[in-house]
């Protein structure tokens, strides 16, 4: 009976993005992670295509993101998300009434779902992977406020990860490279490289300290304002140039990790733009979430599981920058 609930409340979560699950490490056969997080995201500038910011108005959006981890082999892993957002503008230069109209409007955001394969344990973590991220329903993009950018994505990339023994035995490091190839709009495809690092340090087995950096570059697409001379909500480019822009960026911060039990997990993140072209500036982005590692029935016996690497859990180790929303 305690296996058919466990299985039941695996899939009741399994169609609900961050991508702090994503990491190097992959869970045991048979054994995943659930995760609920939390974020609250505050913009009080926009970057130009120059890197320059300027205030065209205020946004703040806060999200609710469920996610599931689950080791299918020892080796292969797949995680799913949905996020829900909801979001606020407060400015001049409103997009899209009633969106932008100084109240909060909700929605759901974009499908993720990610498969991912540990080739090499020793002496680094070497985990390739590859999602596909599908809007849930169509949404309206175009506002200040909005949850997403209503677009199609396949990303293929590696992650790198291990701990830093025998110099730094409590210390730890992650690296993600993803490419994203992005759905055409207008014939434009803004495809985008992003990098994730994290280095980590174990104060003790139960608490970890994180700095991080989650940067952006895309390959193509158009600067703000030069290549929109109109600016009108009837303007088709304008309409779509949050999906079109050439947006880059660099966000850099800090977190925290706890493990209350093996099983159940606290972390919290907060990060801030330091560079970007085409976007909007982050001044703060806070995340905290909880986790809880389960087994289902396919799991071997605890004593026969997969073990950690030695010295602390590095399975606990979270890489969870904050969502860069993209509109203008």
């Amino acid at each position: 009976m305690r296996a058919t609930r466990t299985l039941l409340l695996f899939l009741a979560v399994l169609f609900a993005r961050v991508d702090c699950l994503g990491q190097a490490w992959v869970p045991p056969k048979g054994e995943g992670e659930i995760a609920l997080s939390y974020q609250n995201l505050f913009n009080r500038y926009h970057f130009n295509g120059d890197g320059s910011r300027h205030d065209y108005g205020h946004i703040r959006v806060f999200g609710a993101i469920e996610e599931v981890d689950y080791g299918v082999t020892d080796k292969f892993a797949v995680n799913v998300s949905l996020p829900y957002g909801f979001g606020k503008y407060r400015g001049p230069y409103p997009h899209q009434l009633p969106i932008d109209n100084g109240d909060y409007h909700g929605a759901l955001q974009d499908f993720h779902v990610g498969f991912r394969y540990n080739i090499v344990k020793r002496p680094v973590q070497f985990t390739p992977f590859l999602a596909v991220v599908f809007p849930s329903h169509h949404y309206q993009h175009f506002a200040h406020s909005a949850v997403g950018i209503d677009m199609w994505e396949v990303q293929t990339g590696m992650s790198l990860g291990r701990n830093l023994a025998p110099v730094m035995p409590r210390g730890y490091f992650q690296l993600r490279y993803g490419y994203s190839i992005m759905q055409r709009v207008l014939g434009i495809r803004p495809n985008r490289s992003r990098i994730e690092t994290e280095f980590g340090y174990f104060l003790t087995r139960r608490l970890s300290l994180q700095a991080i950096a989650a940067s952006q570059i895309t390959h193509s697409g158009l600067d703000f304002p030069q290549d929109f001379p109109a600016r009108s909500p009837t303007n088709v480019r304008w309409q779509h140039h949050d999906q079109i822009s050439a947006i880059n960026f660099l966000n850099m911060g800090g977190g925290i990790a706890y493990a209350i039990t093996r099983n159940w997990q606290l972390y919290s993140s907060l990060l801030t733009s330091v560079w970007g072209q085409n976007g909007h500036a982050l001044r703060t982005g806070f995340s905290a979430g909880m986790s809880w590692n389960f087994r289902t029935p396919w799991a071997r016996p605890p004593a026969a599981a997969a073990m950690p690497d030695e010295g602390p859990d590095l399975r606990m180790a979270k890489l969870i920058p904050p969502t860069q929303q993209p509109c203008h």
